[in-house]
């Protein structure tokens, strides 16, 4: 497996920002203390292999003079069967649960509930083979919700037509299959006026 010989901060960092390998290092430990969930990689544990771990280290580790997060939305396209939705998953549950944020409010979007849950499903199996995570988590299936107790912080997945609605007060969004959206809609609703998503 290609692990990352030497991280280099991206070149989009601002001059006034600066790498956090603290941060950084919690983030790679989170992830890498989940499990692969399907096909020959189920049930070992997820080591991050080096574009992986560039954009971990880069997303969660590059921050402003004021430690806030420099990056707060990335685009990233995975090919098929590369572990798409393990990655989304993965990041969603750790804006959910280790980010440290109370009440932290983490969506997963995608064209249709349907596909927006696939990779809830990732996630929630994440949580059953972490039984660390598994204590403080309760996983509600029939409402695609996913709650850590601690923060009383939620992942959840929304339904296509979440863009009529308001009121959220967004952590972050896993958007899975953004080129498949018949519009611009959901996209604005979730990302517009969330300085976090």
């Amino acid at each position: 497996m290609r692990q990352l010989a030497e991280y280099h901060p991206t070149r989009f960092m601002a001059e006034s920002s600066r790498y956090d390998k603290r941060r950084a290092d919690f983030a790679v430990a989170f992830i890498q203390a989940l499990k692969h969930t399907k096909g020959r990689w189920a049930g070992k544990p997820f080591k991050l292999i080096d574009w992986q771990e560039q954009i971990i280290r880069d997303l969660f580790g590059v921050v402003k003079p004021d430690g806030f997060r420099q990056f707060t939305t990335a685009y990233v396209e995975i090919p098929k069967k590369q572990g798409k939705s393990e990655l989304a998953a993965a990041v969603a549950l750790l804006l959910c649960c280790g980010d440290g944020e109370e009440r932290a409010e983490v969506y997963g979007c995608a064209a249709d509930r349907q596909q927006a849950s696939i990779v809830f499903e990732v996630a929630a199996d994440m949580v059953r083979m972490c039984p660390p995570l598994a204590k403080r988590v309760k996983i509600l299936r029939s409402q695609k919700r996913i709650i850590y107790s601690p923060t009383n912080s939620f992942y959840q997945v929304l339904s296509a037509e979440a863009y009529s609605k308001h009121g959220f007060n967004i952590s972050g969004v896993v958007f899975d299959e953004l080129h498949t959206q018949p519009n611009r809609a959901l996209f604005d609703v979730m990302t517009k006026g969330s300085g976090d998503a």
